[in-house]
């Protein structure tokens, strides 16, 4: 069985809040999985994330009630152990831009930090360099795998009908898990370097370009021979619907990205015959289309351009030819997230497969990896706690989307039961409440200003209650949400950061966005008439649903 202090065999919840007084985020690890995860999509995040443990004896997120979380602790105590030099410098860039949190304000933000002597600082720096090397060695095949990955992924989907339970094992034992490590680190090894080099280069630009000016430069990040993968999604969709394209060519390009794709218990918008359709009656409504708003976001680059020669002409040639880089490399680690993720649809047909052959069908989900292979094997135990963990699963799901913040013990059916519950942040002891006051100020996603009603939504499968020229209100957003965003005036989110999800669209498709405002939907309502200033990173609310006028302060939260 499963051996962690995390999960309770009784109740078939996994809460790694339990294990001690840690601070917990879904800054960033929200986007990217915004569902209750199954036990079978656990695993195989924490198996990913067990190749970067840096703090021995600890992961760098955890599993609380279903949802990822990561482990500020954690990161706090490393980064404190670093204390110097290019690994501190780097984690510190990669938190800001992927984080939205600055690791400088451990004290700020009373964090707990994790008791550590001299053996675990050394072992830090040893984890930090492997790591470092790790993605290194990644990068220099990152072009091969982008290249050879979707055929390799969809030869291993036909061929696994055909293997029994033997020949199963085997293959996940030789070829899929390994193959995953190797996804891992090409995803985690793009990311890590384009955060590090936006970070630097957004620095050096607001010391020469207004913020409008230093957003806009960092936009435009898809080329013409190649399109922003994150924007892959809506920009097949519209060529789909102009005729450029046939569905089959869009659904073996774009059918393993979607809304849920993190979870493998979801089917991926290929084996949704309606997804297609679904998409393009969301897209008739809009009142522009996407290349038209590349295009015009692409003058407003060229724009931003020339005043950059004009103010800094000895800069010039320098700041351009790593504005080139970072494109490049914004590219390159949105590629290889793209080919993960259709890299663990294999991970999905292995376990229907697996489901198949042991009479579980889609049941299979409730057991992890390893459990799923001692199955394979005969050792029928691993079935026990099936029904317990369904009916948590289905428990967890009915819950409110958790606090982006938590500090301490969790438990989230006492939370989602308190009339006043927060979203933005759980805090027992009230260490950190005081840094979240009734303002909506978040980070600069986008720049530009946009005037318009609120819309809440839920989910991108609410999409289609978005009206043209309203704002998007949501907690998070990840590539699902991309068809949705031509509708929308501006985009506001609770959780993000500026290399998140919303941020990046936003920028390239030119919709201002605030962006990990941590209570933007728990102040805002549907109808509420507001004003968002991507630039400065603020929502003033105009006038409320119930026409009352009130307008929130612009001063900025001490946090971030």
């Amino acid at each position: 069985m499963i051996n962690t202090k995390g999960y309770n065999p009784q109740t078939g919840v996994w809460n790694d809040s339990l294990a001690g007084d840690f601070l917990w985020s879904s800054v960033n690890t929200r986007e990217a999985t915004p569902d209750v995860m199954t036990p079978y999509t656990w695993s195989a995040i924490r198996y990913g994330f067990a190749q970067m443990i840096l703090l021995p004896g600890y992961l760098p997120v955890g599993n609380i009630c279903g949802r990822v979380y990561n482990n500020g602790s954690v990161g706090a105590t490393v980064f404190q152990a670093l204390a110097v030099g290019l690994a501190r410098n780097s984690f510190e860039a990669s938190s800001k831009e992927l984080y939205g949190i600055d690791p400088k304000a451990i004290e700020e933000w009373n964090v707990p930090l994790v008791p550590i002597g001299l053996w675990e600082r050394v072992h830090v720096l040893y984890n930090t360099l492997r790591i470092m090397a790790n993605v290194s060695k990644a990068l220099k095949s990152i072009d091969t795998f982008l290249k050879n990955n979707p055929a390799w992924c969809e030869t291993q989907r036909a061929n696994l009908p055909r293997l029994d339970k033997g020949e199963l094992v085997r293959w996940s034992n030789e070829i899929l898990m390994p193959y995953l490590v190797k996804c891992f680190w090409w995803m985690v090894g793009g990311t890590i370097t384009q955060s590090n080099a936006i970070s630097k280069l957004r620095g050096d630009l607001l010391q020469i370009a207004s913020p409008d000016e230093a957003i806009a430069l960092l936009s435009n990040v898809s080329s013409e021979d190649e399109i922003l993968a994150s924007l892959g999604i809506v920009a097949g969709l519209d060529k789909l619907r102009r005729g450029a394209i046939s569905r089959e060519e869009y659904l073996k390009e774009y059918g393993h990205r979607g809304p849920h794709e993190a979870e493998l218990s979801i089917p991926r918008p290929a084996e949704n015959p309606n997804w297609i359709d679904e998409q393009l009656d969301g897209l008739e409504r809009s009142p522009l289309d996407v290349d038209t708003m590349l295009c015009a976001q692409r003058m407003r680059y060229e724009g931003a351009l020339e005043n950059l020669r004009i103010k800094a002409p000895r800069k010039f040639d320098s700041i351009l030819r790593r504005l080139q880089e970072a494109a490049r490399l914004t590219r390159l680690r949105e590629a290889g997230r793209s080919e993960t993720i259709r890299a663990l649809w294999v991970s999905r047909a292995f376990a229907l497969r697996a489901g198949a052959l042991c009479g579980l069908d889609e049941a299979v989900f409730f057991l992890e990896h390893e459990e799923i292979i001692r199955l394979l094997e005969g050792q029928n135990e691993s079935t026990a706690g099936i029904s317990v963990r369904k009916t948590a699963y289905h428990q967890l799901v009915a819950l409110p989307q958790y606090p982006t913040i938590i500090m301490g013990r969790f438990d989230p059916f006492a939370w989602a039961a308190d009339p006043n519950r927060r979203t933005d942040v759980y805090d027992t002891n009230g260490r950190i409440k005081q840094l979240f006051a009734d303002r909506i100020k978040g980070l600069p996603g986008s720049a530009g200003q946009a005037v318009g009603r609120v819309r809440i939504l839920n989910s991108p499968e609410e999409g289609n209650q978005l009206q043209a020229g309203e704002i998007l209100v949501a907690v998070t957003t990840n590539v699902g949400w991309t068809p949705i965003f031509p509708h929308a005036a501006a985009v506001v989110t609770d959780v993000g950061a500026p290399l998140s999800h919303a941020a990046i669209v936003a920028r390239e498709l030119g919709i201002p966005a605030v962006v990990g405002c941590f209570n933007a939907t728990q102040r805002l309502k549907t109808g509420d008439h507001v004003r968002v200033d991507g630039s400065a990173g603020v929502v003033e609310v105009i006038e409320s649903e119930d026409h009352r006028p009130r307008v929130l302060p612009a001063k900025p939260a001490q946090f971030g």
